[in-house]
């Protein structure tokens, strides 16, 4: 499930916005932040479901409505490395947000290391392979270069997207 990072819009805004769908659970229902700085949660109600009409936040202690088919801004103020929960009224539906450390606002999947290294030495031996096959096979080495390319772009895209994240919100 993607994770929408970015900054807010009004002047002098520094909050970290994340938009959340509420559809038979919250997607994502797993969102990294950086430390100390605001959020803006954007909360996209989609589904009519009684269980979606409150969403309970465990630190600071909130309770908001979501009105059927509208969405809901809750604004959580700045606070150090943590997890803030929140689930549906009836505690079916579960999230969490991640204040990391030096996170520095940006979006990122498996626990927050960075895919460049691994996209980076996958392509370097598939691009190694492929040279050392250019004389004997150029449609092979020239496959092999796309295929690279390719998967970098992928993986790099997939982890910037927390589609890579086991999702925790079954129920």
């Amino acid at each position: 499930m993607a994770v929408s990072l970015g900054r807010r819009e009004e002047p002098g805004g520094d909050a970290q916005r994340v938009e959340i769908v509420v559809a038979n659970g919250y997607h994502p229902s797993v969102v990294e932040v950086a430390a100390d700085v605001p959020i803006r949660l954007v909360f996209h109600r989609v589904d009519a479901h009684e269980c979606s009409d409150r969403v309970v936040f465990s630190e600071p202690r909130l309770v908001r409505h979501l009105a059927p088919g509208a969405t809901t801004i809750v604004d959580l103020p700045a606070a150090g490395p943590g997890e803030v929960r929140f689930t549906c009224g009836m505690g079916r539906y579960r999230g969490r947000i991640v204040r990391r450390a030096g996170a520095g606002g940006d979006a990122r999947g498996g626990g927050g290391r960075p895919a460049w290294p691994w996209a980076t030495l996958v392509s370097v031996l598939v691009v190694l392979l492929g040279a050392s096959v250019v004389e004997d096979a150029p449609v092979l080495a020239t496959w092999l270069a796309v295929t690279a390319a390719s998967l970098v772009a992928a993986v790099l895209v997939l982890r910037s997207r927390d589609l890579l994240r086991h999702a925790d919100n079954r129920h």
